[in-house]
């Protein structure tokens, strides 16, 4: 009988701000089995270490599962560390003053500020022999004031919280609402937002199981999906990511996966089942979600430009920047299509900033990429709580409002 364990011990510590200052602590140990025995696969999990409760549950209902073909994937021997620790008392303080500071400046911040630290383990009697761990910082804040916005960054190490929201409190203050730009205008999306409208079609049409059960509507190689100016990428590799893996979720060796270079699809992410029904490898793209295991990326990053935020502004001539969405949650998957409302919008009119406003934005994914003008310089780290992480610069399209 074939037989895989996957541990994962996650701990979290960090402080919460809505009125007053909350410390907060968990961990949390989960236990998977998945085993295979005469081309019968089954799979259970458990909350804790019992590794004997786990396979009794599996073992319970083998007999459901079909007769196939399929064997664990060959695994791989990894080992790595990247963590840290941060006091408690001084990131309740920081969160302290910094609130207090907004205060006087006319602002009120709410939300949380995380410190993750999990650790994993898989181990197959088809060779995976994987221990890892890593740990990033997590911040999600919510800034109430005239122009209210809300931001959500990461770090691999301990950051300085005014530092990651600096350079979007330079952008807000000083502001008054003014008419929405119309017609043919420049947008640029800021790194949450982004990340919002990127998340469900990349990972729709990057899957190798979209290409199983939905032949044709996956990205097709050689296919141009943006410009030329648009580099994405799934990269577990990046010591700076907010999940840096050497193994993926089945114990297979993880590696840099281009999926678009300059415009043009490269290629899909698979993990090993989907992959053996295609007929294919596994990517080392098996991301597990309690006791099941998804094809999906670990780290999507869209490749830095050349250009500071700064030059993006200043290269348009009318447009906006859009640094929330709502209703991003409803776009279509498949196809890309959205219908958002765009607010705070930071109206752009000869290079500066000119004023505050909220509007619907219509669109398409893949036609924001194909009409990117300009991409930023500098990455943002994003966990959005969905086991993957992004690393995203600001981005610049032509829309039409």
């Amino acid at each position: 009988m074939e037989r895989e364990v996957y541990r994962l011990r996650e701990m979290r510590t960090g402080v919460s701000l809505e009125g007053h200052i909350k410390p907060f602590a968990r961990v949390r140990e989960l236990t998977a089995v998945r085993l295979i025995e005469g081309g019968r696969m089954a799979s259970a999990l458990v909350e804790g270490n019992d590794e004997g409760e786990a396979l009794k549950l599996a073992l319970e209902t083998l007999h459901f599962a079909k007769e196939e073909d399929y064997h664990l994937p060959t695994g791989c021997k990894a080992r790595w560390k990247r963590t840290f620790e941060a006091d408690i008392k001084d990131l309740a303080e920081e969160l302290s003053s910094l609130a207090e500071e907004l205060g006087k400046r006319g602002l009120s911040p709410s939300g949380t500020v995380e410190l993750l630290t999990r650790h994993l383990g898989i181990e197959s009697t088809n060779g995976a022999d994987v221990e890892g761990s890593y740990s990033f910082m997590k911040l999600e804040i919510e800034i109430a004031g005239r122009v209210p916005f809300s931001i959500m960054a990461g770090s691999a190490e301990r950051a300085e919280l005014k530092e990651l929201l600096e350079p979007y409190l330079n952008l807000v203050e000083g502001l008054k609402e003014v008419k929405p730009p119309e017609g043919e205008v420049e947008a640029i999306f800021a790194p949450t937002p982004l990340m919002e409208l990127l998340f469900g079609p990349v990972l729709w049409k990057f899957r190798g199981s979209t290409a199983v059960k939905s032949p044709g509507m996956e990205a097709r190689r050689g296919e141009t999906l943006a410009s030329s100016l648009v580099t994405i990428l799934d990269d577990p590799l990046d010591r700076s990511s907010l999940r840096y893996v050497k193994a993926d979720d089945e114990g297979v060796k993880t590696r840099r996966n281009v999926l678009i270079e300059k415009g043009t699809v490269k290629g899909l992410l698979w993990d090993s089942y989907t992959a053996w029904r295609a007929g294919r490898e596994s990517t080392g793209n098996g991301i597990r979600i309690g006791e099941r295991i998804f094809d999906a990326f670990h780290n999507l990053t869209l490749a830095p430009g050349r250009k500071g935020l700064d030059a993006l502004i200043g290269e348009v001539g009318r447009g906006f920047i859009a640094l929330g969405l709502r209703g991003a949650n409803a776009l279509d998957r498949a196809t890309g299509n959205f219908s958002v409302v765009v607010t705070p919008a930071l109206v752009i009119e000869r290079g500066e900033i000119t004023g505050f406003s909220r509007f619907e934005l219509s669109g398409n994914v893949w036609g924001l990429l194909k009409n990117t003008t300009g991409v930023g310089s500098e990455l943002t780290r994003i966990w959005p709580g969905e086991e993957v992480s992004f690393s995203l610069p600001f981005l610049r399209a032509e829309v039409v409002l």
